[in-house]
């Protein structure tokens, strides 16, 4: 069994967000066919850019991204990837700033009818597998004196106020059940 963490290809079962990229080597006008999904008279669906990610099911095709890359031309793809997707690219950033053609890119989120593993055909090329950067949180150390403070020591003793309260109580109870019992003697 292949570790979902060191197969790139592999899908990991966890919550973390992840994007494989896919180089398509195809001229840019057969791009859109590529991607575009037909369905036949008897609901059979035919989608050539699932077909060749190797994924059964298909993927939900709301999170999976076909262009070409001149279109992001300007903005550089590694920026996409890094900025405007939030992915930890590592030292990938002249590597995917070098692909030209089209590309696809497949987001975990399209990933929830149990596929595991990619397996790519032609036209696609495996680039990479990207993870959104996991963040622990930082605290910063308490300074105020109220911060230090001392763990509980069980039980606080109590205090002279509240043991003579506690007594008046008791007295009174007494008193009135001694003068209900009289009144009921009497009466």
């Amino acid at each position: 069994m292949t570790d979902p963490l060191t197969n790139p290809l592999t899908v990991p079962d966890s919550d973390r967000r992840y994007v494989w990229v896919f180089a398509v080597d195809l001229p840019e006008n057969d791009l859109r066919a590529f991607g575009h999904e037909d369905h036949t008279d008897d609901d059979n669906v035919h989608w050539p850019l699932g077909d060749a990610l190797g994924l059964s099911p298909y993927p939900d095709q709301d999170f999976v991204e076909l262009f070409d890359l001149d279109t992001i031309q300007d903005f550089g793809f590694s920026r996409y990837l890094s900025e405007a997707n939030g992915m930890d690219i590592g030292e990938d950033a002249a590597k995917l700033d070098a692909l030209r053609g089209g590309v696809a890119l497949v987001f975990s989120q399209a990933l929830k009818g149990g596929q595991t593993r990619f397996a790519p055909k032609a036209p696609l090329s495996f680039i990479g597998r990207y993870a959104l950067p996991v963040d622990l949180p930082t605290h910063e150390k308490l300074t105020s004196t109220s911060a230090e403070g001392l763990l509980p020591q069980g039980k606080p003793v109590k205090s002279d106020a509240r043991i003579g309260g506690m007594v008046a109580t008791f007295v009174l109870i007494f008193l009135a059940l001694f003068v209900t019992l009289f009144v009921w003697i009497s009466g």
